[in-house]
């Protein structure tokens, strides 16, 4: 995540598309601000949480009216925002509103940013947030309208705990895009980016990214790679309604198997440390292999399981059938 330190700046320079207005904190200007700042101070002291500090200004006109706002943002700590309050000056200074943090698990608000996110005029404030020992990152989007901030989007893996969400222009189209990156420890080292425009109108779309070495599919070796292999692109394409065409390749089946997977195998652990199987070799005859396949965990041992049958084609390990073991 792009991190943005509070560096003097005498000149607040022009809006470009992702990056932030920024006016000096006020214990980092000189004499020459003093003056002009005095009102703004003296309204920011007045309203600073106990034992919070500045830790950034923005200044924008926000609902584009000609008159600017400004958004402070408070903390205990540097890169630890906990309150935000966006105020204008209007026969004085007044709070507009105060940002409402839309992330219910445990994180932290490490930067704040006003940021342009399409083709108009129209400017957002961007929370980034990420968690203490940084395996999340996400981001919450506000708009002003009419006087009150409202939170237009947020995207935070509050499932998980991990996972990276960010706002990116991935088609470098002056869009942001609102993109989820699903990372895996399977076989194929999987990543599965879900994208959608920044105020979630639109279609959603995906793409199947590869994090190994070779960027690709790699076909696996030995039959107990590909059977789990095979087992965790099954959970991928149903929980990402996407397809998976090396599923095709690591099989020979003549239709494909009407079972319920998720009944018979336990993939929760998919989204922390990798499919975790018990596959046993329980025949060996010619070019052929065939395996009991069930959950490792003892709390899912059952008396169902997979019986996967393999058979050597053309130098690869072919799946030529699969079926249910309810008796073990």
């Amino acid at each position: 995540m792009e991190k943005q330190t509070n560096e003097k700046q005498h000149t607040i320079e022009p809006m470009k598309p992702g990056n932030s207005n920024i006016v000096t904190p006020i214990n980092k200007r000189n004499s020459v601000h003093a003056t002009d700042s005095n009102t703004l101070d003296k309204f920011i002291k007045k309203i600073q949480p106990q034992d919070e500090h500045l830790q950034k200004i923005l200044k924008e006109d926000l609902d584009r009216d000609g008159k600017p706002e400004y958004v402070l943002a408070f903390g205990l700590e540097k890169e630890d925002i906990d309150n935000i309050f966006v105020i204008r000056e209007d026969a004085g200074y007044h709070i507009i509103d105060k940002l409402k943090d839309p992330v219910i698990v445990v994180h932290l608000n490490t930067d704040v940013k006003i940021m342009k996110l399409d083709q108009t005029d129209k400017k957002f404030i961007v929370v980034y947030s990420t968690s203490e020992v940084d395996e999340a990152e996400g981001f919450s989007i506000f708009s002003l309208d009419h006087n009150r901030i409202n939170n237009l989007n947020y995207n935070y893996p509050e499932v998980t705990g991990q996972g990276i969400r960010k706002l990116e222009d991935i088609n470098k189209d002056g869009v942001f895009e609102d993109v989820s990156y699903y990372r895996f420890q399977d076989t194929q080292q999987h990543t599965i980016m879900t994208y959608q425009k920044f105020d979630k109108t639109g279609q959603e779309k995906s793409k199947v990214l590869y994090e190994n070495k070779n960027k690709k599919f790699v076909y696996p070796l030995i039959p107990k790679d590909i059977i789990l292999n095979y087992l965790e692109d099954h959970y991928l394409k149903n929980r990402f309604f996407i397809p998976l065409p090396e599923m095709e390749e690591l099989t020979a089946l003549s239709a494909n198997p009407k079972y319920d997977f998720e009944n018979i195998i336990d993939f929760s652990a998919m989204d922390y440390t990798g499919l975790d199987l018990d596959i046993k070799e329980i025949a060996y005859e010619g070019n052929q292999q065939t395996f009991l396949v069930r959950s490792d965990s003892d709390e899912e041992k059952t008396d169902k399981g997979l019986v996967f049958t393999l058979e050597k084609q053309s130098g690869k390990w072919k799946i030529i059938s699969i079926e249910l073991k309810d008796k073990l």
